[in-house]
């Protein structure tokens, strides 16, 4: 083919082919569902083929589709690569860290004043990754992982270990007293859905002779943060974990509802990525973030 089509016909194509729907596609790209609509007939057009079987409720990739799709994703994500590459060698006086959210807002935010209070001259930039398919841990220098150990290849540090505390809604149990260990598989527990916590339950509960029952669908949750919002909305007894939990129960936005702390080999760590090694600040912000906690 000797003239290829405009490239936004081909990231028009590749919205619908991953949203199977014009209208999301549209939405995504910020224009009207018409305007998504004619640049893949467009395309359809210019390369003489059907991408797509306008099928109802959603929309069907024909073989030819599949193929092109397969393709064109490829070729985006190189795009974005390359173009993510040139941003972050015009930005080498940042120094970007990954993390999740939750450990983001609840423990690192909160320090980061005394980090830049040490060293004015380093630029800190945090990117959570949560649910983002297309997080590349190349594109940081640290990443903060959870897990027994820190990242495959990455030279880590500890930052503190999982500490698991049931945790309530101030005023849920009566009279704000802790339960005993033997009544919490009474109430209604909330659980964490993703793989990382799906079991923390049966982690708290471990050699106790108790178990927690199959939670309802509405009991399981994926992301902590709601996670925590279900706890203070009074929803049920969920496990925080004792270092991103501590100033909410301080403040009072959370009660503790049984007073046993089971703590596991399972923790935080911060690793630096390979780009990052000897770049300027890694090993300042590697030895600040795992002195945090003494003795974790």
């Amino acid at each position: 083919m000797k003239n290829l089509p405009p490239l936004s016909q081909f990231q028009a194509f590749e919205a619908a082919a991953r949203h199977l729907s014009f209208s999301r596609s549209a939405q995504e790209l910020n224009v009207q569902q018409p305007a998504v609509s004619r640049q893949v007939a467009a395309l359809e057009e210019a390369l003489g083929a059907k991408l797509f079987l306008r099928s109802k409720p959603r929309l069907t990739l024909t073989a030819e589709g599949e193929t092109l799709f397969s393709a064109v994703s490829a070729g985006l994500a190189a795009i974005r690569s390359g173009a993510e590459s040139v941003v972050s060698s015009s930005r080498e006086d940042v120094l970007v860290v990954n993390a999740a959210i939750g450990f983001t807002s609840l423990f690192l935010l909160p320090q980061l004043a005394e980090f830049q209070d040490r060293h004015p001259d380093l630029r800190l930039e945090v990117v959570t990754r949560d649910q983002n398919k297309d997080y590349d841990p190349g594109q940081c220098d640290i990443a903060v992982v959870f897990g027994e150990a820190g990242a495959p290849g990455m030279r880590s540090a500890r930052i503190f270990c999982e500490e698991l505390i049931p945790v309530c809604a101030p005023g849920y149990l009566p009279g704000d007293t802790p339960l005993p260990l033997e009544a919490l598989p009474d109430h209604r527990l909330l659980h964490m859905s993703n793989p990382h916590h799906s079991g923390d339950w049966a982690r708290y509960l471990k050699g106790t002779g108790l178990t927690a029952g199959p939670p309802q669908a509405l009991d399981r949750i994926h992301s902590y943060m709601v996670y925590l919002r279900a706890i203070q909305n009074g929803n049920g007894i969920g496990l925080g974990w004792g270092r991103l939990i501590e100033d909410l129960v301080q403040s009072g936005a959370l009660a503790v509802a049984c007073e046993r702390s089971v703590s596991t080999a399972r923790g935080y760590f911060a690793c630096i990525t390979p780009r990052a090694e000897g770049r300027a600040g890694t090993e300042e912000f590697l030895n600040w973030i795992s002195g945090l906690i003494p003795g974790d």
